[in-house]
């Protein structure tokens, strides 16, 4: 009897198909799931084009689904799995819900199960991935945030060995005790031991060296942002209180401030709402929440009082609340200044300090104005309401 090479494949055209993934450095765990019911699981090496052929080659035809949690890898498996045709989206680990048995009983199968389950009920929702070009730009800002940490240390450093060993720095040098050049240029001196000397010189090139790195990476950051996004960063630079250091990591980290729709998301994102924790009659406010931009908050509160000490509205909106909490009144002022600077960087002007009044004023002159034209209105149709006249039009009714 004669024997065929044909065999027969299934069809799986239109039909949804949704991969849990749990990403680790040298091996994906994989769940798919389909029509309610999980249809593989399996263990595969790092990458996007073996999970796309095993798709291709038991489900052909489908539509492909997946998610991970965004971590250590990046963007890259992302940008991967969407050039294969896989709608993927990335998840902050907090947003996926996990139940209490998921939490005593944590494996990576158990991880990409929860993530295929959710994502086929349609309850998860991916963060804002930027692109490659702005990633490296806020890897450059946030390098800039941990050579500032490097150098607060070794400023701490050198001031703890000067305390230790009774070193006064005189006032002919420094009356302020800040570190500066001339203050180091005077602490070459040497101590009653060769090691004594030695330690005193590392401390000082360790400083002098965080210093240069420090205003290198600030230079290049400075010029990145003038060539990328030099309006927007001009405009910000109109904000009382927002200085070049707020600017470019308002610039970097957030990148187009038109994705934010919602002031409170926004907000949000910068961590300037609070942490509420209600049941029944009962309501707990915690403050600001945790969950935050941790680059993003600081500089905003800290450019918040700048603010209140520059602008007149600043202050008048500090004052207004601080009577009852000043550190609550500050967030607020925070929060007025994160929305400023967003409307100011969305439409490419500068800040005007009386816009608002400016805006109620010309409102207030416009409702005179219609108040005025109807009126006058209504006295001309009474004197055109007289019989006998050649301009008399009948009223209506």
């Amino acid at each position: 009897m004669p024997r065929t090479n044909l065999q027969k494949q299934n069809d799986f055209s239109g039909q949804d198909f949704y991969v849990g993934l749990d990403v680790h450095k040298r091996s994906w765990s994989v769940t798919i799931r389909s029509l309610g019911i999980q249809v593989g699981h399996f263990t595969q090496p790092p990458g996007a084009e073996g999970l796309y052929d095993y798709l291709q080659r038991n489900f052909p035809g489908g539509h492909y689904h997946s998610a991970y949690e965004a971590g250590f890898c990046g963007t890259y498996a992302h940008e991967e799995l969407c050039k294969l045709g896989i709608n993927n989206i990335l998840l902050h680990a907090a947003d996926i819900p996990v139940t209490d048995k998921q939490k005593k009983n944590k494996t990576d199968l158990h991880d990409s199960r929860a993530i295929a389950e959710h994502l086929e009920r349609g309850n998860l929702h991916g963060i804002h991935v930027l692109s490659r070009d702005q990633q490296e730009l806020r890897g450059l800002f946030r390098l800039r945030q941990s050579k500032v940490a490097d150098m607060v240390r070794s400023n701490n450093k050198l001031k703890s060995f000067l305390m230790y060993h009774s070193i006064v720095i005189p006032e002919t040098v420094s009356t302020t005790g800040f570190l500066s050049v001339k203050v180091l240029d005077w602490l070459a001196i040497e101590l009653s031991s060769m090691a004594g000397t030695l330690t005193l010189q590392q401390y000082i090139a360790d400083l002098k060296y965080q210093r240069e790195q420090l205003y290198r990476i600030t230079k290049s950051l400075r010029t990145e942002i003038l060539i990328l996004h030099k309006q927007t960063y001009e405009s910000l630079l109109s904000v009382p209180g927002i200085g070049s250091i707020t600017a470019m990591g308002l610039i970097a980290e957030l990148a187009d401030f038109s994705r934010f729709d919602d002031p409170d998301k926004y907000s949000s994102y910068l961590g300037l709402c609070p942490w509420e924790d209600s049941s029944g009659d009962t309501v707990k406010t915690k403050g600001m929440q945790p969950r935050c931009n941790s680059h993003l908050r600081p500089l905003l509160i800290e450019a918040s009082w700048k603010a209140i000490s520059k602008s007149r509205s600043m202050f008048a909106y500090y004052s207004k609340h601080a009577g009852k909490d000043s550190k609550k009144a500050i967030v607020k002022v925070a929060r007025k200044l994160a929305m400023i600077a967003k409307g100011v960087a969305i439409s490419g002007k500068p800040y005007q300090e009386d816009y608002l009044k400016q805006k109620q004023q010309k409102y207030q002159k416009m409702k005179a104005l219609k108040a005025e034209r109807f009126s006058s209105g209504i006295a001309e149709q009474h004197i055109n309401k007289q019989p006998g006249t050649e301009l008399y039009v009948p009223m209506p009714g």
